[in-house]
């Protein structure tokens, strides 16, 4: 993607504004998610009820790193990627910078099948939490994506584009991917830069999400990473009670995304 991006000079030149649009929509798209769930729990009063973790993902939560060394890896990865195609390519490796795009996204897909697979335990909490939590991350999914279809009509995007961006949910590797191929390089470079804002966004700002919006609040905005790289710091401030929901919640976002995202293109 970075190397796709430094190669294509149109792009290139309009990173600053690209940079500006994915900002807007990876904040609206985080404040409809927050404020969707958070009327949610007040309106069926889930404020005071806990959830029982699972021993084994307390587990897992402890032997996480909470350094984010995977968020740094990739978005290095990615300005890397651009100061390559910027300086030694000419544009002319479209063609085979796709074929690795989409052999990586066969990969990707792949490791999703694996991770839902793995999360047996994850039905049994379901079960044990009831059916009014299981509607939370179809709220942070509408609230992602009705949140960037209002900016995206500002910024003269079209409604299937901007859903399309707030529909990886903070999944930036496969989402960007996915609107690439369907949409461009300029919509899947501002999906890419949003959603990564997005995951930074959750990493630094949730204890103040905690104390404005409760303990719902970093899960809503962490979205599809509220499984893996954001759940250390969310269980740290929330508490690993609610740990089950969070795990549970960005799997659903997750499988969301290979289907919504071609689905709302198409």
């Amino acid at each position: 993607m970075g190397a796709n991006l430094g190669s294509n000079e149109q792009i290139f030149r309009q990173l600053g504004e690209i940079g500006f649009q994915a900002f807007i929509f990876a904040a609206v798209s985080i404040i409809f998610s927050v404020l969707a769930v958070v009327i949610f729990v007040k309106i069926m009063d889930l404020n005071n009820l806990l959830l029982g973790a699972d021993p084994d993902t307390e587990a897992e939560i402890e032997e996480q790193s909470a350094d984010n060394t995977m968020t740094i890896l990739i978005f290095s990865s990615v300005v890397l990627g651009i100061l390559a195609g910027y300086f030694l390519l000419n544009g002319g490796e479209a063609n085979f910078l796709d074929s690795i795009t989409n052999y990586s996204l066969a990969v990707l897909l792949f490791g999703v099948g694996i991770d839902i697979g793995a999360s047996r335990e994850i039905i049994e909490d379901l079960r044990l939490m009831g059916w009014k939590l299981i509607v939370i991350p179809i709220l942070i999914a509408v609230g992602s994506i009705l949140g960037a279809v209002i900016i995206g009509l500002i910024f003269n995007f079209s409604a299937g584009e901007s859903a399309a961006v707030g529909a990886g949910f903070g999944y930036y590797s496969l989402s960007s991917v996915l609107i690439k191929e369907i949409a461009g390089g300029t919509l899947g470079v501002i999906a890419l830069l949003s959603n990564i804002i997005r995951e930074i966004f959750t990493l630094l700002f949730t204890p103040f999400i905690v104390r404005i919006f409760g303990r719902y609040g970093p899960i809503s905005s962490g979205g599809a990473t509220s499984m893996d790289t954001t759940l250390p710091i969310i269980t740290r401030y929330t508490g690993t009670e609610y740990a089950a929901l969070s795990v549970f919640s960005g799997l659903v976002l997750t499988l969301l995304v290979p289907f919504l995202v071609p689905l709302i293109l198409g």
